[in-house]
């Protein structure tokens, strides 16, 4: 049974690891270029591992005509060897994006194989040049191929592992949104992740969530909220828009890393900028002991500034200040760091060494 939103609300110090168990279910988005497993894992790994995030989802992994071969699942999703979770005992899904129902199968299969404990299905990407080359967003141009290639990867998984979907409101309008929401029902969908905008309006406001919620009364398989849930305050608003229960979030966490604690009821301050800064030099190290370049490196701290400006002023005075910095060990410097974070130390080489966060 999907809880009602005061329900899980009420329980929400319970972590749930899927939208329709007990608790509060509030997972961490997938990002292309962000959510790389070191940002996985250092997130997961928040206060000793009390992080509040139920799930994660990889970066997508790109099928067009035959079966991704294995080295390219562990590159985007390395869990899978110690059992498709990160160190910290969050569960990690495989994400797939494509458009022919037969190698989505099989590669959604061999991420199972390899020991992911769920397949998500990106029907939501609206990157022109993957909508170019029929994946992503494209897909929702005709929801009866959101239900086949959501069947096929269904049928071709076990039935414990679970088959999850992704999409956004709809190509160029949200007119749709229940024949998209009834068609990943119909294809045997776990449940089923709705961005809360159009293709055509990429990440630009606003957010519908009550086009959400028409989607929700259109299935009965639990529905999760996406979209500009970055605050406790925007996550309430959202449940009263959608009458939705679980939620994911993206770029709301890039400035509040700690929101998934707060949704739980911890009392960790908003902004504190020298936690923040010790966090962002620990990401750093993570970065370059699993092999990425100082290139790569910078462009990533420089990302995750980008995306954290828009929460709070220091931060975008942050950000426009490191930004034209050259070399990362004087952007590094610029930090205002002035102890370690409360996270545990990394051992990163627990996970196969990947040059994925060099990408």
């Amino acid at each position: 049974m999907i809880p009602t939103f005061q329900d899980a609300w009420n329980h929400r110090q319970r972590v749930a690891t899927r939208p329709d168990a007990p608790g509060l279910f509030v997972a961490l988005a997938p990002m292309d270029g962000v959510t790389d497993w070191v940002y996985r894992e250092l997130m997961t790994d928040l206060a000793d591992g009390d992080s509040g995030i139920s799930l994660c989802v990889s970066e997508f992994v790109r099928v067009t005509h035959s079966c991704v071969v294995d080295r390219a699942l562990l590159r985007h999703c390395p869990e899978l060897a110690r059992g498709g979770t990160t160190r910290a005992g969050v569960p990690v899904f495989v994400q797939i994006l494509g458009g022919d129902p037969a190698p989505m199968a099989a590669t959604a299969l061999r991420a199972a194989q390899l020991g992911a404990p769920g397949v998500d299905i990106n029907f939501g990407c609206p990157a022109k040049t993957v909508n170019r080359h029929d994946g992503g967003a494209t897909i929702l141009k005709t929801p009866s191929r959101v239900q086949a290639i959501t069947e096929a990867v269904r049928d071709a998984v076990p039935p414990g592992v679970a088959v999850t979907v992704k999409v956004r409101l709809g190509w160029e309008d949200a007119s749709a949104v229940a024949d998209i929401a009834r068609a990943a029902e119909a294809g045997g969908a776990d449940w089923l992740t709705i961005h809360a905008r159009t293709r055509l309006q990429g990440y630009r406001p606003p957010v519908d969530w009550r086009a959400v919620g028409r989607a929700r009364e259109a299935v009965s398989i639990p529905v999760v909220a996406n979209g500009d849930v970055d605050s406790v305050g925007a996550l309430k608003a959202c449940a009263a828009s959608s009458a939705c229960s679980a939620f994911m979030i993206g770029r709301g966490a890039m400035g509040r890393p700690r929101l998934f604690r707060q949704l739980r009821g911890a009392t960790d301050p908003d902004l504190d900028l020298e936690w923040f800064g010790d966090l962002l030099a620990q990401y750093v190290e993570r970065l370059r002991a699993a092999g990425a370049t100082e290139r790569a490196t910078r462009g990533r701290l420089i990302q995750w500034l980008r995306l954290a400006a828009p929460s709070f002023d220091a931060l975008s005075t942050l950000f426009n200040s490191i930004k034209r910095e050259q070399s990362l060990d004087t952007a590094l410097a610029l930090l205002p760091t002035a102890r370690r974070a409360s996270i545990r130390s990394a051992p990163v080489s627990e996970l196969p060494r990947v040059d994925n966060a060099t990408a």
